[in-house]
């Protein structure tokens, strides 16, 4: 037990010396770094003009210390901090100090990714530097607005009553707008993969007439979440303007499923067998366990947009088709009043999508990496 109690004793001297030693590294560069003098804006302007003076006249030495004690003594706006990085490469690459250089250069694209660089009156050594980097947009996220034409496509018809025809068409919306987001990253130059998330509600109805005296009317309210996942390869036109091709996989989850149904027929019928007058409906019942609630779906498509920066806008076109029925007759047991006594059951369906588009999103990350030559 007294052993127990010394090995506890010594890992918390132990413990407690090293907070210690951390504190007192911590205290130690806040001090050196409160002691380092503060320039106001109008003199780390001024530091900037000499900067530019000493390297224009040759004094590169000069333009070093000077540009190296305002990194560290003013606040710079992005603009000036991306111009003194830049003059403080050139005069590094001046002197031969090609590591510094280099580890400037570095500096500055990853600061500022979407550096232009204007080689004219540059040293050709920072031109090549520059160049050897490669830069691309890494993490981005965005939001796209499409128009949606969907279509619920019958795979298979099934039947309860002999006489009529369940195969008849559909009635459904023409189309509909959506908004949803969606993100990208890009592991290699040129080529990612992407991830959106869509939410849509689609509805259709089922009428079927017979004469005499026989009418059944269906119509069901359906929700989903769509989850699309593809490639895209980019296509670059210009330095600013791009097209892309996309095709992918994804998944298909329903998590609403609301159906209605009335019957009408009379004892003129002559298809159910009933000698009889009936009148009467099912209303906002839950169907979701006669459904295939995940199935899967494909998509392919095609964009044209333009790059300010880390901005990007797009124009889309898509289609996006199931790859199996969100439909599954072979459950109708499960809701046996609307099939025994209402003569209804679902057909095999697949939904299929196109949508026309725009995209707008923003890159967060840029990759900058060095070429190994």
């Amino acid at each position: 037990m007294k052993r127990h109690a010394e090995t506890i004793h010594r890992l918390f001297v132990t413990q407690m010396k090293r907070s210690i030693i951390i504190l007192f590294l911590i205290t130690c560069t806040l001090i050196l770094r409160a002691q380092q003098p503060v320039w106001d804006k109008e003199e780390c302007s001024a530091r900037i003009i000499n900067a530019e003076a000493a390297y224009q006249a040759g004094l590169f030495i000069n333009c070093i210390k000077t540009l190296e004690n305002a990194l560290g003594s003013c606040t710079f706006s992005r603009k000036e901090k991306e111009l003194v990085l830049e003059l403080l490469a050139k005069a590094y690459v001046e002197t031969g100090d090609q590591d510094n250089a280099d580890e400037t250069i570095h500096r500055l694209l990853t600061n500022y990714p979407n550096y232009e660089l204007k080689e004219a009156g540059n040293p050709e050594l920072f031109n090549r530097l520059v160049k050897r980097y490669n830069i691309h947009p890494l993490f981005t996220l965005g939001a796209k607005n499409t128009a949606n034409w969907l279509r619920h496509k019958t795979t298979k018809v099934y039947s309860v009553l002999d006489g009529l025809d369940y195969s008849q068409p559909l009635d459904e919306s023409s189309y509909w707008f959506t908004y949803y987001g969606m993100a990208e990253y890009e592991f290699v130059d040129g080529i990612s993969i992407n991830a959106d998330v869509m939410f849509f509600l689609s509805s259709y109805f089922r009428n079927f007439y017979k004469d005499p005296g026989f009418k059944l009317s269906y119509w069901e309210h359906d929700g989903f979440i769509e989850f699309p996942f593809y490639l895209k390869k980019y296509f670059h036109i210009t330095r600013n303007v791009l097209g892309y091709a996309s095709a992918g996989a994804g998944v298909f989850y329903m998590w609403k499923a609301r159906g209605n149904v009335t019957l009408e027929y009379t004892s003129a019928d002559i298809i159910t067998g009933k000698n009889a007058d009936f009148e009467g409906g099912l209303y906002n019942m839950d169907l979701l366990p006669m459904k295939n609630r995940l199935t899967g779906q494909w998509n392919a498509g095609v964009g044209f947009g333009y790059k300010i920066k880390n901005l990007r806008m797009f124009l889309d076109a898509r289609y996006l088709g199931c790859t199996g029925s969100f439909t599954a007759p072979e459950k109708s047991d499960l809701f046996p009043e609307l099939k025994n006594d209402f003569f209804y059951i679902d057909q095999e369906m697949k939904i299929n999508q196109f949508e026309l588009g725009a995209t707008i999103s923003y890159t967060l990350f840029n990759s900058v990496k060095r070429i190994h030559k």
